[in-house]
């Protein structure tokens, strides 16, 4: 079985764009081979009706918008009615494409306007694992636990938690940040994989270590660089 992690993120975000679609590493731009663009576009939903007479911005620019961190389309997007909680054919939200790429500032502001925390694509996952995922994601993964994300949610696919996205992906900061908030470090995935046996297959023996002594109860401490 695939255990790679990432690929669940890079199925869906290269819907949007046939080049590489984030800031992230190239682990997770070379994981899957691009969507052509007709079909990309055929995945996208139709655009909202007009309001008072202004083009309404359609729902593949929002989720543009929240994934490259384009704060005024999004403005512009919430001031004319945009529905948070829409979403694409895979069933993810404009709030799991900011997510994923750790766009703070639209995640809160998707948050203000009552975007759910909780919802899941058609996978399972949450924007809480997008952001376990991010290089730049602590930032976004305390926001959303502040508003209420759960943190040992798990996804329908494979079982994959935020603690193993984050384990899984070397982001020692997020693997820090969600045991302190007490993440289940001994949930188990369809194979029985753990966070701790996700880094030590990944390489990052650090966050393994890390892992181990909050399973044994020890305060967690990283003392090198992934």
């Amino acid at each position: 079985m695939n255990k790679t992690i990432s690929l669940l993120a890079s199925t869906a975000l290269l819907t949007l764009t046939q080049a590489g679609y984030s800031d992230q590493s190239n682990e997770h731009k070379k994981a899957v081979a691009p969507i052509p663009q007709q079909e990309a576009a055929a995945q996208v939903p139709a655009p909202q009706q007009e309001v008072a007479g202004t083009a309404t911005i359609p729902q593949q620019e929002v989720v543009e918008a929240a994934l490259y961190g384009k704060v005024e389309t999004i403005k512009k997007a919430l001031a004319q009615g945009y529905e948070v909680n829409s979403r694409d054919p895979e069933k993810r939200t404009a709030l799991m494409y900011a997510s994923f790429n750790g766009q703070t500032a639209i995640v809160k502001m998707l948050i203000d306007a009552g975007a759910d925390v909780n919802a899941q694509d058609t996978v399972g996952t949450s924007a809480l694992m997008f952001a376990a995922s991010a290089p730049s994601g602590s930032e976004t993964v305390q926001v959303l636990l502040d508003a209420g994300a759960k943190i040992d949610m798990i996804d329908n696919n494979e079982h994959f938690t935020a603690l193993m996205w984050a384990a899984a992906e070397g982001q020692a900061e997020n693997v820090k940040l969600l045991l302190k908030h007490k993440a289940d470090v001994s949930l188990k995935d369809v194979d029985g994989d753990t966070a701790e046996s996700f880094a030590t297959k990944k390489g990052h023996a650090a966050i393994a270590q890390l892992l181990k002594d909050a399973a044994k109860g020890q305060t967690p401490v990283i003392t090198e660089t992934e």
